[in-house]
């Protein structure tokens, strides 16, 4: 069994920055990524408040932030975590393929999309129904597609979906986006129908998706609008389930409660980025929580 200084959960950008500020202090360090899930930072299509860089895709900074915390000894593999448990003062962490003793954990496990809102999702996922236009906004270039939701992954999806000459619709519940004003901005100024006030009732169709029942919540009329794809992007919840196995305290919401230090209740776990109860879900923030996380596990480590 291979021992180490601190294992990380999450392979996105918490979890690569905590990787290199702690193997560039010295500490033998691994990061674990879900080999079957992506970063919602690595499914943004761009990203305009990356400090240096005026627009870069997620996909991409996320490779950046892999490709340096390699080059300062980092060990990243790409195995799915299905426990952890407590072994006198550390921990073994087991995945599908082994199981790693380490002396200190950081999660980085960050969020995973909100599923199961709208009648009719589940029986048509992955045939017309997504959650990640970044993804799939390509498999339905030049077709009929809906986004559901106000933030700003369902406005960055629809101006992908648009961009890449699809007749798309967004609608909203209610009569203003959640979305930074810059998106806003652009959506208004492109050829994405946005109705407002409407929710979904309904996702219908055979073998795969070919309309959706909305409904106009002031008026409560119904119309049944024909498509070839749905993208629900309505928020995200986060992946906490191996915290909560640990004893690690969550929030209301299911989100990790850390310190300013990331530490956790239980000593030698340590958290970062989006899975946490810190307010702010943006990628820089998410990178200051892992350059924290893995100081803390440091000096943790060093009183161990």
């Amino acid at each position: 069994m291979d021992r180490l200084d601190v294992v990380i959960i999450g392979a996105g950008p918490a979890g690569l920055t905590a990787g290199l500020f702690a193997a560039r202090r010295g500490l033998k360090t691994l990061v674990l990524g879900d080999p079957e899930a992506m970063s919602q930072a690595e499914e943004a299509t761009a990203i305009d408040n990356w400090p240096g860089d005026e627009k870069i895709s997620g996909a991409d900074l996320v490779k950046r932030f892999l490709n340096h915390a390699e080059k300062v000894g980092t060990r990243i593999l790409k195995e799915k975590v299905v426990g952890i448990a407590k072994q006198g003062k550390g921990f073994v962490i087991k995945t599908e393929k082994s199981e790693y003793a380490s002396k200190t954990v950081i999660l980085t496990t960050g969020t995973r999309h909100r599923k199961g809102i709208v009648k009719g999702e589940d029986e048509f996922s992955g045939k017309g129904v997504s959650y990640c236009a970044a993804c799939d906004a390509p498999l339905f270039k030049g077709k009929k597609v809906l986004f559901i939701g106000g933030g700003d992954s369902a406005v960055m999806g629809a101006l992908l979906s648009e961009r890449l000459g699809s007749d798309t619709m967004l609608i909203h519940r209610r009569d203003k986006l959640r979305a930074v004003k810059s998106q806003q901005d652009q959506i208004m100024k492109s050829k994405v129908k946005v109705l407002w006030n409407t929710v979904p009732v309904e996702i219908k169709g055979d073998k795969f998706v070919k309309s959706v029942v909305v409904m106009d919540v002031k008026t409560k009329k119904r119309q049944e609008i024909p498509v070839d794809a749905v993208f629900v992007t309505m928020g995200t919840v986060p992946t906490a389930e191996i915290a909560k196995a640990l004893g690690i305290k969550t929030d209301e919401k299911g989100f990790i409660i850390v310190d300013k230090q990331m530490k956790t209740n239980v000593p030698g776990v340590f958290a970062a980025g989006d899975c946490t109860n810190n307010p702010l879900k943006q990628v820089v923030t998410a990178c200051g929580d892992g350059a924290i996380a893995a100081t803390s596990a440091y000096f943790y480590f060093h009183d161990y």
